[in-house]
This record gives structure tokens, C-alpha cells and sequence, in this order.
């Protein structure tokens, strides 16, 4: 921090004391110099008359309760409501007074910038406005049904062809095609000759 070394010379280190006696002592000048006016005989501004008559501010001389509060149905938006800030009137009392405040139509005024103002669930129409997304989505739901629509009618049809091969593929009791084929009084006539011959034997 001293002063740059020519070529050859060598430079004593700074001491941290001498660097800081120096700082403090140039710290100490500069004040003096400034405390000082410029004009050594020049008076000194006293306050004025109007100036002595402004009160100064001091600190009250008891600590205000909920009993030293005006009647909460008193409060509108003139109403001074430093009072309730005190540390000696009760949080209840302090939020009624705020809420009565902060219902104010003054207080209620939004600028209109805030993210969560707008309501999001309503959504403006687009009229008879079709998007190519829309056209798309459409065309999409329209094909899927199609597909649903083809996909139950050929299970249908393979249900009925399974059905109808069923019925086909099924073992015939020969007796049955013999009832089938012969005439109404012939099974009767069979039948009586087949229980006498059971009887018989």
C-alpha cells in the first residue's frame, strides 16, 4: 500500500499501526473540518418564533388500554386509528379495528396488476370461432368413435358366426333325425311294437 519501489530499491512494509493512525488521523481532520464554518464570525441560525411553536414530538405519558379506545361503531374512514397500534389494547380489539379499516371502499381499491385479481374458472367464448386444434380434436374423437363402432359390430358378427358353427358342429341323436323324417302315426306305431317286444322278452 505504500508508494511503488524503483527498479534496484527496496521498499520498508507498512506496518498495520502506521496505516491505520494515518487513516484515523485524516478521518479525525476531515470532521474537524467540516464542524467548522466557513465564516468564523457568522452567527449561529436560531429557531424562529413559528419554528419554537411546533410541538415536539414526545412520548405519551401512559401506555393506552382497550378502556382509552373509542367505540368500534364510531370508526369510519376519517377516523384516526394510530391509537389501536398500542402495545396495551388487546389483539382482538386491534384486528376488529383493522378489519373495519381495511373494509373501507378507499382500502378496497386494487391496481389491477395482481396474478390472483382475475377469475379463472370463467372463460370467454370464442363465438363460432373453430381452431385448427378444434378441427383436429374433432376429427380425432370422430375417428375413435368409427373405430369403436367397427371393432363391436365385428365382434357382433363373430359372435353370431361362433353361434351359427355351434349349432352346426353339434351331434345329432339318430333318433331324433329319424322322428324328424317319419310320419306322425309311424312313431307311434314303432313305439307300441318296441314295448310289447320288452314286454314279451
Amino acid at each position: 500500500m505504500g508508494r511503488a519501489a524503483k527498479p534496484g530499491q527496496e521498499v520498508a512494509p507498512e506496518s498495520p499501526g502506521d496505516f491505520l493512525a494515518r487513516w484515523s488521523r485524516r478521518k479525525i481532520e476531515a470532521r474537524d473540518e467540516a464542524a467548522q464554518p466557513d465564516d468564523p464570525d457568522a452567527d449561529i441560525a436560531l429557531p424562529t418564533a413559528a419554528e419554537a411553536d411546533v410541538p415536539q414530538a414526545h412520548e405519551p405519558e401512559q401506555e393506552l388500554t382497550d378502556a382509552d379506545m373509542p367505540p368500534l361503531e364510531t370508526l369510519n374512514a376519517d377516523s384516526d386509528y394510530a391509537p389501536f397500534m398500542s402495545t396495551g389494547v388487546s389483539d382482538g380489539l386491534r384486528q376488529k379495528a383493522l378489519r373495519i379499516l381495511f373494509n373501507q371502499p378507499a382500502c378496497n381499491i386494487t391496481d389491477g396488476l395482481n396474478d390472483y385479481d382475475d377469475d379463472y374458472t370463467q372463460f370467454a367464448s370464442l363465438g363460432n370461432i373453430v381452431t385448427h386444434e378444434m378441427k383436429r380434436m374433432l376429427k380425432r374423437e370422430l375417428e375413435a368413435e368409427t373405430n369403436r363402432q367397427q371393432h363391436a359390430d365385428a365382434r357382433a358378427q363373430e359372435s353370431r358366426s361362433a353361434d351359427a358353427d355351434e349349432l352346426v358342429d353339434e351331434p345329432v341323436d339318430p333318433s331324433l333325425d329319424k322322428a324328424q323324417s317319419a310320419a306322425p302315426g309311424q312313431l307311434d306305431t314303432e313305439a307300441d311294437d318296441a314295448t310289447d317286444a320288452a314286454d314279451t322278452g
